[in-house]
């Protein structure tokens, strides 16, 4: 409990340096903001838009500057292409519908330009240990509510976020940011980095998210290289013995979420075969995978536009299945960019994609640097791989993630050290 009052202290408290104001908000900020995903992300969304207010009255008002090195404009400029091919593409297909809506909603990419300029008023170093740790402790909280869903409730674990795919997008990737504070000297913050990630693991397995299964063994790879490059202060018997127990108990935990999917993986397969219409999740993704892909060759520059992205794919598909498919995209993050704005939706699509592996290239050599990319690596390969089977953008939750994460990939130099969160 000692440590736990420490840690309020070091997230609260203001200090006595100059900015101390400003460098508590941000803490309470990002600490809140890892802490949610799993649990409320509409909560994400709300801190999100206030930072972006809040940042946008201190610029205007001079209060800050917009201090943006070369580098974090290339990455604000790559991540503000995306929603502007998207606005354009709004607005050059009629009939318009919900327009502003689709706007507001693109609001979030824009927000590098505001928030990283309050986060620089933190010192280096700050504030990606304090998300990192935060993850952690969500992870494990968002855990614990999915095994009491599926214990009375569910079949398959939603947490707070109403959408068990979410769920797993959340758990693999948080997980994976948890495991990064094994690296911390405070044994606490090593037992929260490995149970933060074991949770993850298990929000993935409980959820039923088959896409986030593949991400796992890409993470385990970008693992290798970070802790290759940078000792952590656990010894290599005890991080096997219990990443083994953790690994054994999720297995017993989720061996029944995982048959039932595989069950319905090899049933989908079997319905492929036959011919007498039955839609499946499988089918459905074939089918809206035909129909996007037929739509964007006959308009493949500028795209429907997000507001006619479904009516312009349905109508490539047979009416007996039409009816039969209400879902809002393509389940192919590429493929409904290419269907919302053409070939110039995937380009930009794919380079708002690399922005935080290229803010975290671009660094100076350092340890911050390494840190910066395995952040990144981790962001950029869980969205891709579970985007390119499901959802990827267009998401109350996805979208303020993804970008928050992109202005905290750029906020630190690249000779920053890792520090722990409770220094004391």
């Amino acid at each position: 409990m000692n440590y736990f009052r420490q840690l309020t202290i070091a997230v609260l408290h203001p200090g006595t340096e100059a900015g101390s104001a400003l460098d508590r908000n941000n803490r309470i900020t990002v600490f809140a903001f890892a802490i949610l995903p799993g649990l409320s992300p509409n909560f994400n969304s709300f801190i999100l838009l206030a930072s972006m207010v809040w940042g946008l009255y201190c610029l205007a008002t001079g209060r800050l500057a917009l201090n943006l090195s070369r580098s974090d404009r290339l990455v604000a400029i790559g991540m503000s292409i995306y929603p502007l091919v998207m606005i354009a593409s709004i607005f050059i297909n009629p009939p318009y519908s919900e327009e502003l809506d689709w706007i507001f909603r693109l609001l979030p990419f824009f927000s590098v330009w505001l928030i990283l300029p309050r986060m620089r008023q933190s010192p280096d170093g700050r504030l990606l240990p304090l998300f990192i740790l935060g993850a952690g402790i969500g992870m494990i909280v968002t855990f614990l509510f999915s095994l009491l869903q599926i214990m009375f409730l569910m079949s398959r674990a939603e947490a707070g976020t109403s959408n068990a795919a979410l769920l797993g997008i959340i758990g693999v990737l948080f997980g994976g940011i948890a495991l990064l504070n094994v690296q911390s000297p405070r044994s606490v913050e090593q037992r929260i980095a490995i149970l933060g990630y074991a949770a993850g693991l298990g929000c993935v397995l409980l959820s039923g998210t088959r896409s986030a299964w593949l991400v796992i063994p890409v993470h385990i790879v970008i693992f290798f290289w970070y802790f290759r490059k940078h000792s952590f202060h656990l010894s290599l018997r005890s991080l096997a013995i219990t990443g083994s127990l953790l690994l054994a108990g999720l297995i017993t935990l989720g061996s029944g979420q995982i048959l039932d999917r595989i069950e319905a993986l090899q049933g989908d397969l079997t319905t492929l075969e036959r011919s007498d219409g039955e839609i499946t999740s499988l089918s459905a993704r074939f089918a809206l995978y035909k129909g996007a892909l037929s739509a964007i060759r006959k308009d493949p520059l500028t795209g429907y536009g997000p507001q006619n992205r479904m009516t312009s794919v349905l109508a490539e598909l047979p009416d007996s299945i039409r009816q039969q498919l209400p879902f809002s995209h393509v389940h192919n993050g590429f493929l409904t960019a290419g269907i919302d704005a053409g070939v110039f939706g995937i380009a930009a699509l794919s380079l708002m994609l690399l922005t935080p592996v290229i803010g975290a290239w671009r660094k100076e050599p350092g340890p911050g640097r390494d840190l910066a990319i395995a952040l990144a690596l981790l962001l950029f390969s869980s969205y891709v791989i579970t985007g390119s089977f499901g959802i990827m953008f267009n998401q109350k939750a996805l979208d303020p993630i993804f970008a928050y994460m992109v202005a905290l990939i750029c906020v630190d130099r690249g000779s920053t050290r890792f520090a722990p969160v409770v220094r004391s």
